[in-house]
């Protein structure tokens, strides 16, 4: 059940990634960080903002962390300065580049931990 579960969670993440390059298509760079942010975030089947703790909980449970998921600590802001006004930080086509292929490969990472073809 729960590799079920798992499967759905990297479903609605693979859903975020499709939407951020769409949003990029359109120019709407704020909108697909954003997207980006929560793909990573439900690659892990967590519901929380605060990528360093998504990284705390799975070195808790014993999974071997790559360097890439490190590298992804930096989306945690556009949890924030994408979605309000107030913080919004403007966003370069290159830090989406930059911000995309992380969390493609995040996104890939736990695929390869469901299935069971992750590489160590």
């Amino acid at each position: 059940m729960k590799v079920e579960r798992a499967k759905q969670w990297l479903e609605f993440a693979l859903d975020d990634l499709e939407m951020a390059e769409i949003l990029k298509r359109e120019g709407k760079l704020k909108g697909a960080m954003y997207h980006i942010q929560q793909s990573y975030g439900k690659s892990k089947a967590f519901k929380t903002h605060h990528i360093d703790r998504l990284i705390k909980i799975l070195k808790d449970n014993g999974l071997n962390i790559p360097e890439f998921l490190y590298k992804a600590e930096d989306l945690t802001i556009y949890a924030f300065t994408t979605r309000y006004p107030d913080d919004y930080v403007p966003v370069s086509a290159d830090k989406y580049e930059e911000a995309y292929d992380i969390a493609l490969k995040v996104y890939e990472w736990a695929k390869g931990i469901i299935e069971g073809t992750a590489l160590e």
